[in-house]
């Protein structure tokens, strides 16, 4: 069987008649639940039939309710050659005629015979707008393609049946189409299948994250000229005491590397400690470090912060400037603009041995490829920016709020949150083009390694490219996909990592993950080389990143 080109989602269906069936709880999943909920997997006078092989006719139902065209397909009449369809005809006859399905041969649909792995899986690929003549993939490798599309291992093609497709269905449902930073869950409320809460209901099923009863935030911020020249901390402490975090949300906050302060609980040229209860600040006795960029300073707070809230969630916000893979984070007035580099980062979090759900920078120019692979071992999401982002930052009262009405909201849930209230406050307030990521960590080193085997010449494509941030490209980062995206699975790899992106103010659809490359600060380029081997990153990485440039580095010649 071949499919061709389609924006639909392939999928499963009932068997036989075109009516939900009762569903007994042990034929039953998150994932078929929600798909229920949606509208789009009703169950037979047997159930779910989870254990059972789907067919071809099913996908093709599916196909067509998920584009919204049943009443089409069941108002008109379609010619087609196929003898063998039974009620299925209408489906069949509708499929063909739009050149989304073809026979098993000239005068057979083979309806009942059933779908493999392999199949489904180029099916998946089609909807999210990938296709074979584009040479995205092929058949053969259609499985491990749709793995690293939608950023999750799929099963053995042995045990494929109608549970494991709809598991596949709703990770699809989560996924970016291609070169796009809109999923396709978010498509098809747009074409109006079905409604966006109706979707983030769903969501809540299938994403099966553990709830939690309470989390703890911790906002280490250096405040720099953001807070002493424009007061930008005091407004983020407003909306963070708006939020009124109490006792299943705490909010626990360390100041420093800033002069002067505009609110009436922060003390000038100082580093404090304070909780958040309610809307009120109340400061804590401590003794702190002054050199805010310094890692043991960023460990020693969140030591502190984990022994006075232990919690089931912890995250971790990252308040300042940023200046990407090259600059680090941070900028701090009291110690001559001193950074903290991305490793050094590391080294502080390995140090204070703490997990966290989601680590977030309120700072430009984090979002790269680079971060998120130097996290892989320290937290579960980042959500970070690869351009510059306007000084509004985060809009902490939506979230916040959330988390103490809503102590078990999940984190891709919360991590959503995070990314519509910035992308509103950022729209409305200060009206600057720009993008905010949130990355599944785990998905980091998949594309690390696509981007090992790149055969182009980087340098090159970096000379023609636009260079994220401002200062006339100084930090030599650009947008992966601007870079590599001619590569297929470099492409699908770093939107499965940036699963969700959003822009503000018309900002270009971005992929959502920036890179290194060294462009217009050559002359940079051996003290990077050495900071990304301190994040571990291997030469099959460093050759394509710093390819043609000639380099001496504690680690020889690339």
């Amino acid at each position: 069987m071949k499919f061709v080109k389609t924006l639909i989602l392939c999928f499963i269906c009932i068997s036989g008649l075109i009516v939900a069936g009762p569903v007994l709880a042990e034929d039953s999943s998150p994932y078929a639940q929600a798909l229920n909920m949606l509208g789009i997997f009703s169950g037979t006078s047997n159930g779910f039939e989870l254990e059972r092989v789907p067919t071809r006719a099913e996908a093709l139902v599916m196909m067509i309710r998920l584009i919204g065209k049943e009443q089409e397909a069941l108002s008109f009449s379609y010619p087609h050659p196929f003898s063998d369809t039974g009620w299925e005809d209408p489906y069949v006859s509708y499929g063909y005629s739009h050149s989304m399905v073809r026979g098993i041969s000239e005068n057979s649909f083979g309806g009942g015979q059933n779908v493999s792995l392999e199949q489904y899986a180029a099916m998946l690929l089609r909807v999210l707008g990938y296709t074979e003549s584009d040479g995205d993939f092929t058949y053969e490798n259609a499985v491990s393609f749709a793995s690293l599309v939608l950023g999750e291992e799929l099963p053995d093609g042995s045990h494929f049946n109608r549970g494991k497709m709809a598991e596949l269905s709703c990770y699809a449902l989560n996924t970016r189409m291609k070169n796009s930073s809109t999923t396709l869950g978010k498509t098809l409320c747009d074409r109006g299948v079905f409604p966006a809460k109706m979707l983030a209901e769903a969501q809540k099923l299938w994403e099966q994250e553990q709830e939690c009863s309470s989390t703890t935030i911790l906002i280490y911020t250096v405040g720099s000229d953001l807070e002493s020249q424009q007061g930008r901390l005091s407004n983020d402490l407003k909306e963070i005491l708006q939020g009124e975090p109490q006792d299943d949300c705490k909010v626990l906050i360390q100041t420093g590397g800033t002069l002067t302060y505009h609110n009436e609980y922060m003390t000038n040229g100082t580093a404090e400690r304070f909780r958040v209860v309610g809307n009120r600040l109340q400061k804590v006795d401590s003794t702190i470090k002054a050199d805010a960029c310094a890692p043991e300073t960023l460990a020693d707070f969140i030591r502190w912060g984990k022994a006075e809230a232990p919690v089931e969630r912890y995250i971790l916000v990252l308040w300042d400037h940023g200046y990407g893979i090259k600059g680090g984070f941070g900028a701090d007035e009291l110690n001559g603009r001193k950074t903290m580099k991305v490793s050094e980062l590391c080294d502080a979090l390995a140090s204070a041995n703490v997990y966290f759900d989601i680590v977030a920078f309120d700072a430009c120019l984090m979002g790269t490829v680079e971060t998120a692979y130097a996290l892989r071992n320290h937290t579960k999401y980042l959500i970070a920016s690869e351009n510059s982002t306007p000084a509004c930052g985060l809009y902490y009262t939506t979230w916040i709020g959330a988390l103490e009405r809503n102590p078990a909201i999940s984190t891709r849930r919360l991590g959503r949150l995070i990314l519509d209230s910035f992308t509103l406050h950022a729209g409305i307030e200060a009206n600057i083009p720009t993008i905010l990521s949130m990355m599944r960590i785990s998905r980091a080193g998949p594309l690390i390694d696509a981007m090992a085997k790149f055969k182009g010449n980087t340098a090159a494509n970096a000379s023609t490219a636009k260079h994220l941030g401002e200062n006339e490209g100084i930090f030599d980062q650009f947008d992966v996909t601007d870079i590599m995206g001619n590569v297929p699975e470099i492409m699908a790899a770093a939107q499965a990592l940036a699963f969700e992106v959003r822009n503000a103010s018309g900002g270009k659809d971005y992929s959502g993950v920036a890179v290194y490359i060294p462009s217009c600060k050559k002359e940079d380029a051996p003290e990077m080389m050495n900071e990304l081997r301190k994040i571990n990153l291997k030469d099959a990485y460093l050759n394509v990143i710093f390819d043609g440039i000639a380099l001496e580095s504690e680690g020889g010649h690339l």
